[in-house]
């Protein structure tokens, strides 16, 4: 049998995030037979970094608390040089702005035979940013997109051939987010044990959709009084926030988690997924919401309706639209069984198609 293939994957930061948490499965359940994985964080820092090394990976931090600026810049560059070359890589594969720029003109400096860069959003960028982008394309000899809506975002947005962009969606581990035996999930969250869950995984970030969310969710109470929003997530009530639970009365009637490492646990307490995002490229949240049976309310936004098929396994609705998503929230609730059925397509999707092993 031939060696594995040696192979660099190197991101800035392994803070909680998609792309982080997409990183861990492709850490789990790469092939060592084929291929010898060294893990690049540049900048040194993130929760996520031991799960990776829980893996077995080798992790470096090559480059931490360094700029990517003048001789910051280039010491980062020439640190990543010289680890590439000492370990002889094979493919370097980068992901996201940062490490898309730096790896890549260490990778090419290296003289490493395959260079990856990869997006996984749809974010539009300008000045210096773009350049970083552009340069980091430039370089790679394949750009990976996550979704069909990605490639032509980032085709349109940063000029990157279209034929140079494999798309390779996302993936979960379905074995672990998988329906769970009965139990009061509600009551173990701190959640009223009657009450009709309705929940987001998110971070606290405009693009998230946060506000939308506990504005839709005030809205959908004037219906649905047995409705409890669930927020789980690196959140907090900020002075906007506080405003619109006292505008909508949501005193008691809305949940913080906080981050949490029993997702299959949290997600086993809500009746109803949704994704409130104003931009996404594939959200990891809504393939682990359908894989556990969930229907879904979701902005149409990124890869989205490439995972939720409108009107059978959940509800599309614009962006930054919060009437829309109260009326949809409404909808899927007011008929149990087909609520029911969204959620057991919804699993079927995500398993036929979006396994982190088919993935991987």
């Amino acid at each position: 049998m031939s060696a594995p293939v040696r192979i660099g994957y190197v991101i800035n930061s392994m803070i909680v995030g998609g792309s982080q948490t997409h990183l861990v499965q492709v850490m789990r359940f790469l092939d060592r037979e084929r291929f010898a994985p060294t893990f690049y964080c540049v900048g040194g820092e993130g929760e996520l970094l031991d799960a990776v090394r829980a893996t077995g990976v080798e992790v470096l931090t090559s480059g931490a608390g360094l700029g990517y600026r003048g001789f910051d810049l280039a010491r980062r560059v020439g640190g990543l040089r010289r680890s590439f070359r000492e370990k002889r890589l094979e493919i370097v594969h980068n992901y996201l702005l940062r490490a898309n720029f730096v790896g890549a003109i260490a990778a090419r400096l290296a003289r490493v035979p395959i260079v990856l860069c990869s997006k996984r959003g749809c974010h539009h960028m300008a000045g210096g940013d773009l350049l970083m982008a552009k340069v980091g394309n430039a370089l790679a000899d394949r750009v990976t997109a996550n979704a069909e809506a990605v490639r032509t975002f980032v085709h349109a947005d940063e000029g990157c051939a279209l034929e140079k962009m494999p798309v390779i969606p996302s993936g979960i581990d379905t074995d672990r987010f998988r329906p769970l035996p009965a139990a009061d999930y509600k009551t173990r969250l701190g959640l009223p044990p009657d009450c009709t869950a309705v929940g987001i995984v998110t971070r606290m970030r405009t693009r998230k959709g946060v506000e939308e969310f506990v504005r839709a969710i005030g809205a959908v109470r004037r219906e649905r009084p047995d409705v409890h929003g669930v927020i789980a997530g690196e959140v907090s009530l900020d002075d906007v926030l506080e405003g619109i639970v006292r505008e909508f009365g949501l005193e008691g009637h809305l949940t913080l988690l906080g981050r949490r490492s029993d997702m299959p646990e949290v997600l086993s307490a809500f009746d109803l997924f949704v994704l409130s995002s104003h931009d996404e490229g594939m959200s990891n949240a809504v393939l682990e919401g359908m894989a556990m049976e969930l229907p879904v309310v979701a902005t149409d936004v990124g890869g989205t309706g490439e995972v939720v098929r409108h009107g059978a396994s959940g509800l599309l609705v614009p962006a930054k639209d919060p009437a829309a998503l109260a009326a949809a929230i409404v909808d899927v609730l007011a008929d149990r069984e087909r609520a029911a059925a969204m959620g057991r397509l919804g699993r079927d999707i995500v398993v036929e198609r979006f396994s982190a092993p088919a993935m991987v």
